[in-house]
């Protein structure tokens, strides 16, 4: 039966046509999903153990035997962490002949690396083709797509997919957005993809010279706060779309449909677990590569902090959906406020008036008790005060138990102001620092 659910998979689903493979992605029911990811992972970690240097000598140090393997737990400890990328030779992990290599951005610990094989890019953009066509992507839209280029793999894939679709795509790189303002209709773009932050630049050109018409806008990279999203698309007039993904994913892992009810992820290539869960059932994302050969990866850490979304959508895909990002595991913070993330701090300053986009919360320590420093550059004549006061409006209103042990003297809650253009921390700002001592 195992065999059978395999050609299945290949035959009716990697093989036919996107059109068709979003239909499958709505019929085929979660129980049989799960059967097929089951025995992709056991065939996956057979082939890493006989193939790849790093995955067979952690079996051998954990003393398990690669065939007696059948689901994740069954791995016990053995994890792939982003620090073994960094420090392991890429023979280690290579287990055929690569034919493209891409990097992460490195804006923690430098960049990792990570092969692949043409086919499995274009595996990649497949589902990646399934998401944009599921939100209405068709023949004949005409997409610029402003994600950087170079050793990152985001724009590769999205101009694979624009090319499964049959659809115009001008993959360009980063240029500025005054560029692309000016092409937008030269070329007829009516399809935006791009990172939050640049969009929100090319949206404040448009503001002044002149909204164009666009179909849709899909985000991905950076965080968009629901503040940033609505300005985008009220100027617009768009829906924003936003996807979800990383180099060692192989580009986009997952993507929101109409609903924007969680992100719907790639359950055919990708195996998803979450470890380590609180109450909530939020935890470190853990991902396995269930398709691809020249670089496989066994339970990676991804560090990336969610949950499963229990139930169906309501927009029809059986695929699993899991929440927004909260935050890394590496920048969540645990002070006397609780256990902190950068969302906490998105949605808090959420709305408040008169601070500009770079904004940073930094944990000291006085004495015995935590510092939450609030750094804020303010903007349009403001003052200290007003900000102050709404910002501690709405920690009380959004946060009443951070608020709680605030007033309970767990911690002391300060505001410093700092002049414009002083906390930008380069293409991905550190939003929540932790500067006491160790």
């Amino acid at each position: 039966m195992v065999g059978g659910l395999r050609q299945f998979v290949e035959r009716r689903v990697i093989g036919d046509s996107v059109p068709r493979l979003v239909r499958w992605g709505k019929s085929l029911p979660p129980t049989l999903i799960s059967r097929m990811q089951v025995d992709a992972f056991r065939r996956v970690v057979l082939y890493a153990a006989s193939r790849q240097k790093f995955f067979s000598r952690k079996l051998q140090q954990a003393g398990i035997r690669a065939d007696r393997v059948r689901r994740p737990e069954d791995l016990g400890s053995i994890f792939t962490t982003p620090e073994d990328l960094l420090s392991f030779p890429a023979e280690d992990f290579l287990c055929d002949e690569p034919q493209a290599v891409f990097e992460t951005t490195g804006t923690s610990g430098g960049p990792k690396r990570v092969a692949f094989s043409y086919e499995e890019l274009d595996l990649a953009a497949r589902y990646e083709a399934a998401a944009f066509y599921e939100n209405g992507l068709r023949s004949g839209d005409r997409v610029v797509c402003t994600f950087d280029a170079g050793y990152w793999i985001s724009s590769w894939v999205t101009f694979l997919a624009c090319k499964q679709l049959g659809v115009f795509c001008s993959a360009v790189g980063k240029p500025h957005p005054q560029e692309v303002y000016d092409r937008i209709i030269r070329y007829r773009y009516n399809v935006i993809v791009a990172d939050p932050t640049w969009l929100v630049s090319l949206s404040e050109i448009a503001e002044k010279r002149g909204i164009l018409p666009v179909k849709l806008i899909f985000a991905a990279g950076d965080r968009m706060t629901n503040a940033y999203r609505d300005y985008v698309q009220r100027l617009w007039q768009a829906p924003v779309i936003l996807g979800y993904g990383s180099t060692e994913m192989g580009g986009g892992a997952g993507m929101e449909c109409r609903v924007r009810q969680g992100y719907h992820v790639d359950e055919f290539n990708l195996l998803f677990e979450i470890i380590d869960p609180n109450s909530e059932g939020y935890g470190e994302l853990v991902m396995t590569t269930l398709a691809r050969r020249t670089w496989p990866l066994i339970r990676y850490r991804v560090r990336d902090v969610t949950r499963f979304l229990e139930g169906p959508c309501p927009c029809g895909v059986s695929v699993r959906r899991i929440a927004p990002i909260r935050g890394r595991r590496d920048e969540m913070v645990v002070m006397g406020a609780g256990n902190m993330y950068p969302e906490i701090f998105e949605k808090v300053l959420e709305g408040v008036q008169g601070i500009s986009e770079n904004w940073q919360v930094a944990v000291r320590q006085e004495g015995l008790r935590d510092v939450l420093e609030f750094r804020l550059e303010l903007t349009d004549g403001i003052t200290a005060a007003t900000v102050e006061r709404e910002v501690q409006k709405n920690l009380e209103s959004r946060y009443p138990d951070v608020w709680a042990n605030q007033a309970c003297g767990m911690y002391r809650l300060v505001f410093r102001f700092c002049p414009p253009q002083t906390l930008v921390h380069g293409r991905k700002r550190k939003r929540l620092v932790d500067e006491r001592e160790e």
